[in-house]
């Protein structure tokens, strides 16, 4: 098993998505929302492999996996004893800037 660590900027992500959603359709789907997330970065502790690997997108020279979420991709890599969330992307964003915001981490 792996422990999770997230960067910071994917905590203020998070916080980001988790205030919108709170301020747009109220606090009962924020709580679904944040559920869903939470439980998703949870698995990739026993199941690390289970997000798509996309060569496409980098994090430090490495190419990331990406886990789905209903609204929301996490963007992490593996290491030998850890799992690092780098970015939580709303999918509704434009995909153009993802790359950018990746290679400034």
């Amino acid at each position: 098993m792996r422990t999770i660590r997230m960067l910071d900027e994917a905590r203020d992500e998070f916080d980001a998505i988790l205030d919108y959603v709170l301020d747009k359709h109220g606090i009962l789907t924020e709580k679904k929302v944040y559920d869903d997330i939470l439980q998703r970065i949870l698995l990739l502790s026993t199941m690390p492999e289970l997000g798509t690997l996309d060569t496409n997108l980098h994090y430090q020279n490495k190419p990331v996996r990406i886990l789905h979420s209903k609204h929301t991709r996490i963007i992490y890599t593996i290491r030998d004893t850890e799992i690092v969330i780098v970015m939580l992307w709303n999918n509704q964003q434009d995909d153009r800037k993802l790359n950018e915001i990746l290679k400034k981490r």
